[in-house]
């Protein structure tokens, strides 16, 4: 018999923390659950913690991939081997309560195929102190919708439009889905890096609305050693500039965001996302001339990583060889102000000078 929920639980090189978070999923007081743990060719004894788990409990399968898929990939990975009618994401370090699955389960009865609960943050000692503020500032973790348990897909699209690009619900592990999400609404996107939870989130919410458990029931660690942490330092310009334009262009033109643009035409004025893209689009370009964001340490470059996406998105491509002129002579035109302004400087730092001179020349006439 199938189980009602799947716990996937997709796993690289998570040693250190896989314990806590298998044994924070077994200590649910709702049993009715399969966990799958899918690794993605850990070089660390993470298989060895699984199987030792598995040989206990014969909910608890093991599934190695044959090859390295990345992390999207794991994700879908995950969802392609989920035999449960909901999916339940809990990341390899991270935690949930005991009554989790529980009061999940009994607001599937709202009738939405997306459910979220509210999270804390465990954060590990190395984590900067700058990093916890901004977690805790993070507007997910201020409660955006309150204490509103079913959210619906206007209110969703009116908060996603507020705040493109911002997480409203949390990471996985506060999120479980219905499986007919993924027939309706496809996987996760592969080509984004950071917030590839956030736009499918978002891609679902807008169309069904979403149900929230208004409870503490997920625990979120935040290390040096996270992807998070990692794009933020060597990756900014892919992880942060890219994703939100790839986010921003779905906004403008994929068939999934429909209900996003026809609240955007509800405002006055109107939200054009079209324009919005072609600004996007024109400030990553000028970043990827410039090199800003370059990292030589980790052959980093904006410029390959603005040809990659356009591969997948050829419409950028289209957007900045449409607009290549203006787009040169605004940059033109932003060098001739910057020009104009230190030249009125230096003028300004030479009056003086100049006043003197002038002073010289009359005493000198009349002599």
């Amino acid at each position: 018999m199938k189980p009602f929920i799947s716990v996937c639980i997709p796993t690289y090189n998570g040693q250190k923390y896989l314990k806590d978070t298998l044994d924070s999923v077994l200590l649910q007081t709702y049993k009715d659950f399969e966990i799958l743990i899918v690794d993605d060719r850990s070089s660390d004894n993470t298989i060895d913690i699984a199987e030792e788990y598995a040989a206990r409990d014969t909910r608890i399968e093991v599934i190695r991939n044959p090859q390295n898929l990345g992390l999207v990939g794991n994700w879908n990975r995950c969802i392609e081997l989920a035999n449960g009618e909901w999916i339940k994401f809990v990341f390899q370090d991270d935690m949930i309560a005991p009554n989790c699955l529980e009061k999940l389960f009994a607001a599937t009865q709202l009738g939405k195929p997306i459910i979220y609960c509210r999270r804390e943050f465990i954060f590990e000692p190395e984590t900067d102190e700058e990093v916890k503020i901004a977690y805790l500032n993070h507007p997910s973790a201020q409660n955006p919708f309150g204490d509103t348990v079913n959210i619906s897909a206007q209110q969703y699209s009116e908060l996603a439009l507020k705040e493109i690009g911002v997480n409203l619900v949390g990471e996985p592990t506060s999120i479980m889905l219905h499986r007919n999400v993924f027939y309706q609404f496809g996987l996760f996107n592969p080509h984004l890096i950071t917030i590839c939870d956030l736009e499918f989130c978002t891609r679902v919410a807008i169309n069904t609305g979403i149900s929230q458990v208004p409870e503490v029931l997920a625990q979120f660690r935040v290390h040096g050693t996270s992807m998070t942490s990692f794009c933020s330092k060597n990756r900014n310009y892919r992880a942060k500039i890219l994703d939100e334009l790839l986010l921003i262009h779905d906004f403008a033109f994929h068939v999934a965001y429909a209900p996003i643009r026809a609240v955007a035409q509800q405002y006055y004025p109107e939200i054009d996302l079209a324009h919005l893209f072609d600004q996007k689009t024109f400030s990553a370009w000028k970043m990827a001339r410039k090199g800003e964001y370059s990292n030589e340490e980790f052959a980093f470059s904006p410029h390959i990583e603005l040809e990659k996406v356009s591969k997948f998105y050829p419409l950028i491509t289209r957007t900045i060889n449409r607009n290549a002129i203006e787009f040169l002579k605004h940059d033109i035109l932003q060098k001739m102000d910057l020009l104009v302004t230190s030249m009125k400087g230096r003028i300004k730092h030479f009056s003086p000078v100049v006043e003197y001179m002038k002073d010289r020349l009359k005493t000198s006439k009349k002599s």
